[in-house]
């Protein structure tokens, strides 16, 4: 049985540590279930894959946190009056639509961290059961993924950088199963930046042996005694190591660390992280993440798996995706003409991304027009369909090292989607990097959510794009839901 078939399966052991209501409440009944299960190495594998299920159903990165609220809060849709599209955009969260979408995502997040800290919680009693390195695996996943996790809430519930004061409240950072609510308490900035550190640092050094280190990613994509790898060459023993991509692996740690401290302004940091996962080789000296090219393009293939560094697998992608991108009546699109100003299709009339309509597919609606539907994560054109959905991407290195002092390796980025060369030309000045990086975070994580986080990083207060919209610097900054505020 492939591991990702695993996650279809092991979904109740996701939900089992979590009452079914608005708090994050074990129930007792749960609680002899929960120690019952971590009596094999098994059950550790079962709750850390079923954290994986959780954080892929549309509630968080599924949909909710990939393509919807943070796309709209970016303008990428065209809104809709009086829907939650409008108010999303609009930075209104004080409907009941939106309100709805904050709360579910909130407790989404941390339920899905409260499943991660009851592993935590039990392993280290549990060490001398595990074989094969799979103490130091699952413990080293279960920490990265709940400082990546945070951090996440961080940068959608913080203030923008710039306006974090080290010793004003932010958010809970959970670190233990709870019955009581009442401990899911905000800390300060300095104190949850702090934690998601110090579990990534932890992260790093017990993932030091992490099988994505040995075997190149095509062995760990193909499990090795069912998925026709040649027997000859060395692959792993335990089918728990394969689909590495697809998991809180080493490299999505360095990710993550970039991604950190780009957040946090400490730049050297951030390219260090950076370069890290943009030089990493398997042992044949063959880059062990490579860009997303026109055969890939070509294919359908618009997330780019070679570029993955961690993606969750959606078992569901297709049912979730196709009524939001595919329903005429209530699709999210976009105007043809802003599409155009956005990818550049004059100056980059061969940006693999969105030429030959491979992002975008154009149909005639009766009596309503044309109308733009989104590609990138619908089986539309008889190919396989994306239930990989990237949340750190290769590309998202090549930006973050761009911006941190070394644009010379943007022009790796810009060969492979087949951008104008007079771009090489032109990043000579950090306001022309910006500029250049506004519009490439645009064009290569449409959909994706990670535009407004460029936004909110750099607060900007007007957006020229599709529209100018003046957006003030507080708007950046979720509030919190109502269940939140009960304890604050």
């Amino acid at each position: 049985m492939k591991m990702k078939k695993i996650y279809i399966t092991l979904i109740a052991v996701a939900l089992a540590f979590t009452s079914c209501s608005k708090w994050l409440d074990i129930q007792p009944e749960l609680e002899i279930r929960k120690t019952a299960i971590f009596e094999t190495e098994q059950g550790f594998k079962d709750v850390l894959i079923g954290a994986y299920v959780r954080m892929a159903t549309p509630s968080l990165y599924g949909l909710n946190m990939t393509a919807l609220m943070p796309e709209m809060m970016a303008q990428h849709w065209t809104p809709v009056a009086n829907t939650l599209s409008a108010y999303i955009s609009g930075f209104d969260f004080t409907q009941t639509a939106s309100m709805n979408l904050l709360e579910t995502t909130w407790l989404q997040y941390y339920q899905t961290i409260l499943n991660i800290n009851s592993l935590l919680e039990d392993i280290d009693a549990k060490k001398d059961m595990f074989a094969n390195g799979n103490y130091d695996i699952i413990k080293g996943e279960a920490l990265g993924l709940r400082a990546f996790l945070h951090l996440e809430i961080l940068r959608n519930w913080g203030s923008t950088p710039g306006k974090m004061v080290p010793g004003d409240k932010a958010i809970p950072y959970l670190k233990t199963v709870t019955k009581d609510p009442n401990k899911l308490i905000a800390i300060t900035y300095k104190e949850v930046l702090d934690n998601i550190i110090g579990d990534l640092n932890t992260a790093e050094q017990l993932l030091a042996g992490d099988p994505i280190l040995t075997y190149s990613n095509t062995v760990l994509n193909s499990l090795g005694t069912l998925g026709g790898v040649d027997k000859t060459k060395p692959y792993p023993a335990d089918e728990f190591h394969f689909f590495r991509q697809s998991r809180f692996n080493y490299y999505a740690v360095r990710a993550a660390k970039a991604r950190y401290y780009l957040w946090i302004g400490d730049k050297a940091s951030a390219l260090d992280n950076a370069l890290v996962v943009l030089t990493a080789k398997n042992s044949d000296g063959t880059s062990k993440f490579t860009l997303g090219n026109e055969s890939a393009a070509n294919n359908g293939q618009l997330t780019f798996p070679t570029e993955h560094i961690f993606a969750v697998y959606n078992t569901l992608a297709t049912q979730t995706f196709t009524p939001v991108f595919f329903n005429y009546s209530t699709a999210y699109t976009q105007n043809t003409t802003y599409l155009n100003t956005a990818f550049e299709s004059t100056l980059h009339t061969s940006d693999i991304r969105y030429r030959n309509n491979r992002l975008w597919e154009i149909r005639l609606i009766p009596m309503v027009g044309n109308i733009n539907f989104f590609k990138k994560f619908n089986d539309t054109d008889s190919k396989t369909s994306v239930k990989d959905i990237p949340l750190m991407r290769l590309a998202e290195m090549y930006l973050i090292a761009t911006e941190c002092g070394r644009p010379d390796l943007f022009r790796d980025y810009r060969i492979a989607r087949v951008l104008d060369a007079s771009l090489d030309t032109k990043l000579t000045t950090d306001a022309a990097i910006k500029d250049c990086l506004e519009k490439e975070y645009r064009k290569e994580f449409y959909g994706e959510g990670q535009m407004i986080f460029f936004y909110k990083r750099l607060g900007y207060t007007k957006f020229t794009w599709p529209v100018v919209k003046d957006v003030a610097e507080a708007s950046y900054k979720l509030p919190l839901p109502q269940s939140q505020l009960m304890f604050e």
